[in-house]
């Protein structure tokens, strides 16, 4: 963001927030997120529950820490530590570092489950005059909540809002990597058995960072295999620059980087990256463009790398983007929801981003999200992987492997209540349908502490899915819109099959279909599995209802007659209109009863409770009056060529003969001249239709049996 846009930001959510946490957790101990405003989530049951007792606030900087078994230990923001009693930890108050700051990180030291370190980064608004620096918490003290017990140490002076922690090629021990401002220089710390190692291993690698005020201002994020780190940095305010982000290789046994590439393209600002689970794509956020990217970081060469790439639009700014233990990643987007990648290892669109997905309600999210170190899975060389033997039965083999040697035991915990102490043990899952947790220990002579090892297991090679599906009437003759709202629809080797119960059957994902006949009919949508066993389905009765309406048959009545237009509809409808209103009781009765004084054909229009429409007509036919007492001319009407009332015409006593039937525009220019009853004036002039408005006639008859001549004027209304 540019450095007006991200400094009113900041100033806006310091303003409105009371106090912050900040966190970095390792695999096992990432089980519960604090962050945003009171904003928590516990990943303890496979997929993420809303925790609501959160006393974090905080705009960017935080990290929380669980113990292995997942239970909450404490969390912070770099200002203040809160135990797991969501209170203030004993000292944990003014820590130096800065709610507004991108990273931070907590840190379990290897071989003491007691002690804990936090390493804070200063911000851009102060100047970064804190540098980096690291407290300490002793989890035993005040029976258990934990107190900091070292507050505020130096580490290192030049600082950035960068740091990340990577695991060692060990499994055990910890790299802390720091970057001095405006540079290229890295440091990396190690935390093994003996503590905070203060003599970093230094290396000079990549671009120099210092093009502009928000140079110090980014992150770096490690590769859960820890062979790469992502380098970001914030655009120029005004964007005058070819912004960039940096991959650098980096060696977890010795700390050392190496093998920078710099990565740009045109107009292409990013902020925050995150890893895939298998360390082969890599996710870059770019709020200013509401955009994401994947790139696919190990491919031989950076043009290879920038072919790779894909951009998919979002519909509100993407900041932070962090990897969780369920092997997804979660993007924070300044509002109550998050975002989530839902297959981040697979290419494309098959990564399947849902955007809005997570509601954080009652808490909020801002524009951070809890650091930890990234060995979710973990090195192939201290962890383990699974291979699905038998899908259907459950039937999964493990291999574990460690850099640690004399292994004194594997302890593995299959998350169903079985355990095995096998290296490589073959296990077989009741319930092939649930996610597993399972975890892993390897402890060793040769180490102070232990590689442990917890990941989600879905031995139907499927992540559980959900099936379900809606539909919409479309108002045209038995047309329907179904939605196919299951889960997985990008997933590869899951398709869907629809059954709609008549004879009918589609593959597509959201199908429109048409029922000839009205009817019950069950409407099954099948999802097909790589693993036929695994098939699901689910039916759902659809009463289909064609809505029509039908009113009275044409009709011939005498002159002065009524009739009542009776009319039907195949479901109870919600209103109707009649056109033309004129002689009827009612335009909007079901049954009007209609006194015409002249042949009309009526036009009803239903509307039932879903807003579908239907039509249907009647003619009235007006037989002319046999007894008329007096000559008589229509008051009205409408000349539009629809059928009705379209002439004009004087009705006579059935003696009289027309002699004259006249018409004037209100200037009294004669416009029309007959001396024939039929068929009438069509409201024109030499051709042309006049316009709506008021004339006057004037008749002239004579009587057949008495020789005289009568005559009569009037008005009437050209309606158009």
């Amino acid at each position: 963001m540019t450095q007006a846009t991200r400094y009113v930001f900041r100033l806006f959510l310091l303003a409105t927030l009371l106090q912050l946490p900040g966190i970095i957790v390792f695999a096992q101990y990432d089980n519960n997120w604090y962050f945003g405003r009171k904003a928590a989530l516990n990943f303890s049951t496979g997929t993420p529950q809303v925790i609501t007792n959160s006393s974090l606030q905080t705009m960017e900087a935080c990290a929380s820490i669980s113990d292995e078994n997942g239970q909450l230990l404490f969390y912070t923001n770099g200002v203040e530590v809160y135990d797991r009693n969501n209170t203030l930890m004993l000292n944990g108050n003014s820590l130096g570092g800065d709610i507004s700051s991108c990273q931070m990180s907590i840190v379990a030291a290897p071989g003491n489950p007691n002690l804990f370190y936090i390493f804070t980064a200063d911000a851009f608004e102060n100047d970064f005059i804190n540098g980096y620096r690291y407290s300490t918490v002793d989890i035993s003290m005040n029976g258990g909540l934990g107190a900091v017990t070292s507050k505020n140490n130096l580490l290192w002076s030049s600082a950035t809002e960068r740091l990340t922690t990577v695991r060692h090629a060990n499994g055990i021990d910890v790299w802390l990597i720091t970057n001095d401002s405006e540079s290229n220089i890295f440091r990396a710390w190690l935390i093994n058995c003996n503590g905070l190692q203060l003599s970093p291993v230094v290396s000079t690698v990549g671009v120099l960072v210092n093009q502009h005020s928000l140079s110090n201002v980014g992150v770096i994020k490690a590769s859960p295999d820890g062979k790469y780190i992502c380098q970001t940095n914030f655009p120029r305010p005004g964007g005058n620059t070819v912004e960039f982000f940096q991959l650098i290789d980096f060696d977890n046994a010795t700390g050392l980087l190496s093998n920078a590439r710099t990565i740009s393209f045109p107009q292409t600002k990013y902020n925050h990256a995150e890893f895939s689970p298998d360390s082969k794509l890599l996710y870059l956020t770019r709020k200013e463009e509401n955009k994401l990217d994947q790139l696919e970081i190990t491919l031989p060469s950076v043009a290879a790398i920038l072919a790779s790439r894909v951009s998919f639009d979002t519909q509100v700014p993407f900041y932070d983007i962090q990897l969780a233990v369920d092997e997804k990643i979660y993007i924070a987007q300044a509002n109550s929801l998050l975002a989530v990648i839902h297959y981040p290892n697979r290419k494309g669109v098959a990564c399947t981003l849902q955007q809005q997905a997570l509601d954080l309600f009652p808490g909020s999210g801002t524009i951070g999200l809890p650091s930890h170190i990234n060995d979710i899975v973990g090195s192939p060389a201290n962890g383990f992987d699974y291979t699905i033997m038998n899908a259907c039965n459950g039937e999964v083999q493990f291999n574990a492997a460690t850099t640690l040697d004399p292994i004194i035991s594997w302890q593995w915990d299959f998350g169903d209540g079985f355990t095995s102490n096998q290296q490589n043990p073959l296990h077989v899952f009741a319930d092939p349908r649930k996610v597993y947790k399972v975890k892993l220990s390897i402890s060793s002579l040769s180490s102070c502490g232990k590689v442990v090892r917890t990941r989600q297991v879905y031995p139907s090679g499927i992540e559980p899915q959900t099936i379900s599906f809606s539909y919409q009437y479309i108002c045209d003759s038995g047309y329907y819109r179904f939605s196919n709202e299951s889960s997985g629809l990008a997933i590869p080797g899951i398709s869907f099959k629809w059954d709609f119960g008549d004879g009918g059957i589609s593959t597509d994902l959201h199908p429109v279909h048409v029922f000839t006949n009205p009817g019950p009919y069950p409407v099954k949508l099948k999802m097909l599995t790589s693993s036929p066993c695994f098939d699901d389905s689910v039916t759902n009765d659809i009463d289909v209802t064609l809505f029509s309406i039908q009113t009275i048959a044409d009709q011939t009545i005498s002159f002065g007659e009524s009739v009542t237009l009776f009319t039907t509809t195949s479901s109870s409808p919600a209103s109707f209109v009649w056109d033309p209103p004129a002689w009827l009781s009612s335009s909007s009765a079901q049954h009007p009863v209609a006194r015409p004084r002249e042949t009309t054909l009526y036009t009803v229009t239903a509307m039932d409770s879903n807003h579908c429409k239907a039509t249907d007509t009647v003619r009235i036919t007006v037989k002319p009056p046999d007894n008329v007492s007096d000559i008589f001319v229509p008051s009205a009407f409408t000349p539009n060529n629809d059928g009705r009332n379209d002439l004009l015409r004087p009705f006579l006593p059935r003696t009289f003969i027309l002699q004259e039937f006249n018409i004037y525009n209100r200037w009294g220019q004669l416009i029309y001249k007959s001396s024939q009853l039929n068929p009438g004036w069509d409201g024109k002039l030499s051709e042309t239709a006049l316009d709506t408005g008021v004339f006057i006639w004037v008749v002239k008859a004579r009587d057949s049996v008495t020789g005289k001549l009568h005559e009569r004027n009037g008005t009437f209304t050209l309606i158009r």
